[in-house]
């Protein structure tokens, strides 16, 4: 396993995750993901802590609507399952840990993060305005990842929320970010329509260069399984996670589908413990 870790927030893996109107590709950024799997990084997707509380078809909010107990807490619920799997796949060191936020993002902005007041109540125009700052979600992770005794990552927060995002651009500011010497290609068309597909793949597909590369270029968004040696309550929290996602996916009209193999035979009794249907099984280059 490298030893250069990659905690990425799930929506560059899938942009379904966005709240609605927010995404910029129909699935993943894969020139991001490619850059990652460059430079040797072994990359581990966050849970999306608003899509775990709200679901796909929740509405627009600015940070103070997120900033309550309630919410706090719950990232503090996805952050302990975040903290696991980190002290599993950094077990044996870790000589880079980085983590890719979304700034403008109320919970998963780095430098930038949103403000709004007098939201609340029937959904219509208000204003909003980026502040400096964190948001809510990754200012909790930090607190959890320095209470358990884990690194907390050095951090770059992607501008797919800020005003004149620039693929390009952005991708040359990650090369530089993860020690590469230039980005062949750069960034991504914007295509601002999400694709309503999500492959559940299994946890190492997702560092592999090609692994996942045809449902990529389709335009799928990517949920990735836990890794394999986590305690039995690690994994079952870390496979809820999932399942709560894709299972909401699923009821709002989306294709779920996961990847062949003995990971998602797992996840299929997972599913079934739950007292939830399977997903579809597709093997790549479906």
């Amino acid at each position: 396993m490298s030893r250069r870790i990659a905690l990425l927030s799930n929506c560059l893996a899938n942009q379904n995750a966005k709240v609605a109107e927010y995404e910029v590709c129909p699935g993943a950024v894969v020139p991001l993901l490619d850059l990652l799997r460059t430079a040797g990084f072994t990359i581990q997707q966050m849970p999306c802590p608003e899509m775990t509380f709200l679901g796909c078809s929740r509405w627009w909010q600015v940070r103070e609507q997120y900033d309550t107990p309630g919410y706090r807490r719950h990232c503090r619920l996805v952050a302990g399952s975040v903290a696991d799997v980190l002290e599993r796949t950094c077990a044996d060191g870790c000589d880079d840990l980085v983590l890719l936020g979304v700034d403008g993002s109320p919970s998963s902005g780095v430098t930038t993060t949103d403000h709004g007041t007098g939201w609340g109540g029937r959904p219509g125009a208000r204003e909003v305005s980026l502040v400096a700052g964190k948001g809510v979600w990754i200012e909790v992770l930090e607190q959890v990842l320095r209470a358990r005794g884990l690194p907390v990552p050095r951090v770059i927060g992607i501008g797919t929320e800020l005003p004149g995002y620039a693929p390009v651009a952005e991708m040359a500011r990650l090369a530089g970010f993860l020690g590469l010497a230039e980005v062949g290609g750069g960034g991504h068309a914007i295509d601002p329509e999400r694709g309503r597909r999500i492959l559940i793949v299994p946890d190492a597909a997702l560092s592999q260069p090609g692994a996942t590369a045809g449902f990529e270029a389709a335009g799928w968004g990517l949920l990735q399984l836990p890794p394999a040696g986590l305690s039995p309550e690690a994994a079952h929290l870390a496979r809820d996670l999932v399942a709560d996602q894709a299972e909401d996916y699923r009821r709002n009209g989306y294709r779920v589908a996961v990847l062949a193999g003995p990971e998602s035979d797992l996840f299929a009794r997972h599913m079934i413990d739950r007292g939830l249907a399977p997903f579809e099984v597709l093997a790549e280059g479906v």
